[in-house]
């Protein structure tokens, strides 16, 4: 894929007179298009694609999906024909659908009623002469979190005693929570208000004992914000060297600076940034 490396940077926090060091897994650099967790998640599918004798990838977003982008770019460069499902009215555009259209993938819309019976959709493919491979929204799924074993090992056994990251399918917490030995904790900041769905993921992969899902930080819910995030976003954006966005990453970073760093003064803690800057396109 021509992958950059993600570095390991560490930076300071302060507040109430006390100074928190933390780490920033900066996946967020891996790829222009398939960065973060987008290409953790991939990974494993696109290897389940490779040994199950494929011909194709059918998957499915809404119209502001960095998985369709991400998938859209990853398809192209390994000459994978692919096909995207969107959640919207036929005729709407906007960038997000202009670039996968650009990197080759096929986009049908559908309703939003018919989008929510994926498995009607997903049979219909199964019919074809072509074996198509059929990704669930966001990568989610076992295959979805084996990516993550490549960034464990990156860390060559020198392992943070906190992992924090943006979750909305829960792939990531699993992925993590798979290959992180269980004295790791792995905070799981939710940008939505999913909590049940998101714990039931964990019934389709035995896990890390470890793994916290954590709620409070979704400000009004997926997608959503308000002046407080929004200028904490911007103070950060113009402090560190690196960006984040309202829908994941904001969310997740101000948890971490606010919730967790002050209850764990003396632990190692990483943020592992998932990219998702599109977003702001």
């Amino acid at each position: 894929m021509g992958l950059n490396i993600a570095k390991l940077e560490e930076y300071h926090f302060e507040k109430d007179g006390c100074n928190y060091p933390f780490f920033v897994q900066r996946d967020d650099l891996l790829h222009p298009m398939v960065s973060g967790n987008k290409w953790r998640k991939l990974k494993g599918w696109i290897e389940e694609y490779e040994l199950g004798g494929f011909e194709g990838i059918v998957t499915f977003g809404g119209a502001f999906s960095n998985h369709l982008l991400a998938t859209s770019a990853a398809c192209n460069h390994l000459n994978i024909p692919c096909i995207g499902i969107v959640r919207g009215e036929e005729g709407f555009d906007n960038y997000y659908l202009k670039e996968c259209r650009k990197q080759g993938m096929e986009l049908q819309f559908v309703s939003r009623e018919s989008y929510r019976n994926k498995e009607a959709i997903s049979s219909g493919f199964s019919k074809e002469s072509r074996k198509w491979l059929i990704i669930p929204e966001g990568g989610k799924g076992k295959e979805g979190s084996r990516g993550f074993k490549d960034l464990v090992d990156s860390w060559r056994g020198n392992y943070p005693d906190i992992v924090v990251h943006a979750s909305a399918t829960a792939t990531t917490a699993i992925g993590l929570g798979r290959y992180l030995p269980k004295e790791t904790m792995v905070k799981s900041v939710m940008v939505l208000k999913n909590v049940e769905e998101q714990t039931e993921a964990l019934n389709w992969c035995e896990t890390n004992a470890n793994l916290e899902f954590i709620k409070g930080f979704e400000f009004g819910g997926y997608a959503k914000s308000n002046e407080e995030l929004t200028s904490f976003i911007s103070e950060v954006n113009n402090w560190y060297p690196f960006q984040i966005e309202r829908i994941y990453t904001g969310k997740a970073f101000f948890a971490m600076l606010h919730h967790i760093l002050p209850q764990y003064p003396d632990k190692k803690v990483v943020f592992l940034h998932t990219g998702g800057l599109w977003n702001e396109s």
